[in-house]
């Protein structure tokens, strides 16, 4: 059986195959898009005849023929051309070329992932081009990263070197490398809430919305929370139009989102009430600031489902990214938007912040749920989101199940997770028999020993009080430890022995369960639980250490780097 993900519409196999693996393309006026698409399959003058016609049609579907004559790609756009190349890469990957008809169009306009780049790990431009590449391979076609400070921002200059940053070039070089890759690249930055690192410089601290806050030792708890600007006062609006006027002209894209998401602080400057009226009103005036610009504005939902009496005041065409994670998140908000008549595009996650690799278990959930709820409610489609809150500590490569799951469902929201699902993604996305089952015994492991009561603990045994958020209570035990040993035990001996098609991911998943293992150990020793250490901490640090400079920008690897060192020396 053709594994495929996404899952086509309609396949007919047929009787015969070509015996050849290499490609001669026929036609003689090509998209140089879709030239750079075919430039992965291996070439050859006497290799199969391709022939790419454009016509009518839906622009992203596709009409894909393998037969005795050749490969025939019609598509109703260069779009449609382009997933149909993607399609028959993955036919070829599976190792034969079957005659075959596939007719396939998308279930969703909006196909999206969402990568957190400002709350730990600042990825290298390099990185993030590969990660791009997978996307356009499961036919994803717009994405977004978060920023808040990581920018060369003139407001951000003093951050800069300490926390990474994404230069204008660097930007303008990503977005040229989605377009070719027929990727809409939407600008997203934080322009209400969430700037906790810029408020806390000098400078601008008189434009918090909580003016006599105090910072404790615990940043990564601080910089989710208290964070929002003081909409009453008219600097503040000068300092948005600042930031979007350096970051929109590195973006061709005819969309922004502004997030003004969580502006919890707003209640330090009135009652509910005036706090709702508030956040429409500074709302406004950065949407007709952005739409003076000539783009569409695209928001989170989330403060507008807890005042609904305050939507009817923004913009009609406004879209709003409607988000939950939970793993059976309510279909209630979902519902609410599309009574209102309003444009939304559903946001489930992948479940990797706080951790060292996604949570595989919840991810499959949240995702298949929230994709179920875009398609009853009809959703401009879904954004699959990554966000890094607690230093950002997984790579992408331990994101890429989710990410592939989020792909498959936004194309057809009727994809089941099942063995055959598993197959296609362990051939497809890892090269290897067993990956996910792998990765959901490492992500069954991380849930034993939690990485933000983790962190909590070791800044209160540092600076010797207690710390914000007071967390539920999360028992460890030495059963905890012993569960975590036999795991890393186990998968260090498999996949130590293995080689991989794609074996970045077998390697990220190798430091993943040792880094696990480590967190449990160090631990058991802060709470005085006696037990037989399997890892070095030094060892594994340089390791996790290594791949992370490898990929990334130095960014807030020290903050990890001192965690650990600091438990290890304790």
């Amino acid at each position: 059986m053709l594994k495929l993900i996404p899952a086509v519409k309609q396949l007919n196999l047929q009787e015969g195959n070509w015996e050849l693996t290499a490609v001669t393309l026929k036609t003689k006026e090509v998209d140089e898009r879709l030239l750079i698409a075919l430039d992965d399959l291996e070439s050859s003058e006497n290799g199969i005849p391709l022939e790419i016609h454009l016509g009518a049609g839906e622009s992203e579907a596709y009409n894909l023929q393998i037969n005795e004559s050749g490969i025939h790609i019609s598509a109703g756009s260069e779009a449609g051309a382009f997933y149909a190349i993607q399609t028959l890469k993955q036919i070829m990957a599976n190792g034969q070329v079957p005659y075959l008809e596939i007719q396939d169009k998308p279930d969703f306009e909006h196909r999206g992932f969402y990568h957190d780049i400002t709350r730990g790990k600042v990825p290298s431009v390099e990185t993030m081009k590969q990660f791009i590449d997978q996307m356009a391979y499961y036919k994803l076609n717009s994405l977004q990263l978060y920023v808040e400070h990581v920018y060369e921002f003139k407001e951000c200059k003093a951050l800069n070197e300490e926390l990474g940053y994404f230069t204008k070039e660097e930007m303008q070089e990503l977005d040229e490398y989605c377009k070719e890759r027929f990727i809409d690249f939407i600008p997203s930055l934080s322009t209400f809430g969430h700037l906790y690192e810029m408020l806390e410089l000098d400078e601008f601290k008189h434009l918090r919305a909580w003016k006599d806050f105090i910072p404790c030792e615990n940043r990564w708890h601080e910089r989710m929370a208290h964070h929002t600007l003081n909409p009453l006062l008219p600097e503040s609006e000068e300092v948005v139009k600042s930031l979007i006027d350096q970051f929109a002209p590195a973006f061709t894209s005819e969309t922004f989102n502004i997030c003004c998401d969580e502006t919890f602080d707003l209640n330090m400057l009135g009652s509910e009430e005036e706090a709702g009226k508030m956040y429409v009103d500074f709302t406004k005036k950065i949407i007709k600031y952005v739409e003076s610009k000539g783009k569409k504005v695209m928001m989170w939902a989330d403060v507008l489902v807890e005042h609904p009496e305050c939507i009817d005041d923004i913009p009609e065409d406004i879209v709003f990214l409607n988000w939950d994670y939970e793993p059976n998140p309510p279909e209630e908000k979902v519902r609410k938007f599309s009574e209102l008549g309003r444009k939304q595009i559903i946001c489930p996650g992948t479940g990797t912040w706080r951790r060292l690799c996604e949570h595989v278990a919840v991810e499959e959930q949240n995702i298949s749920k929230m994709a179920e709820y875009a398609h009853k409610y009809h959703a401009l489609g879904i954004l699959n989101t990554n966000w890094g809150d607690w230093g950002n500590p997984a790579s992408l490569e331990l994101t890429m199940y989710g990410t592939v799951l989020g792909a498959a469902k936004s194309w057809a929201v009727d994809t089941e997770i099942n063995e055959a699902f598993y197959e296609a993604v362990n051939h497809l996305v890892y090269g290897a028999d067993q990956a996910v089952q792998t990765l959901a015994e490492i992500s069954e492991a991380q849930d034993l020993v939690k990485w933000m009561p983790f962190t909590v603990d070791y800044l209160e045994d540092r600076y010797q009080k207690k710390m914000e958020p007071e967390l539920p209570v999360f028992e460890f035990t030495e059963k905890n430890v012993e569960q975590i040993q036999t795991t890393y035990q186990k998968c260090k001996e498999s996949l130590s022995a293995q080689k991989w098609a794609f074996d970045e991911a077998r390697e990220e998943m190798l430091i993943c369960i040792e880094g696990i293992c480590v967190m449990a150990e160090l631990l058991a020793k802060l709470k005085g639980i006696a037990v037989e250490r399997m890892t070095d901490t030094k060892e594994w640090l340089a390791k996790y250490s290594a791949k992370w400079e490898a990929k990334n920008k130095p960014s807030e690897l020290s903050a990890i780097q001192e965690m650990f060192e600091y438990l290890e020396n304790k």
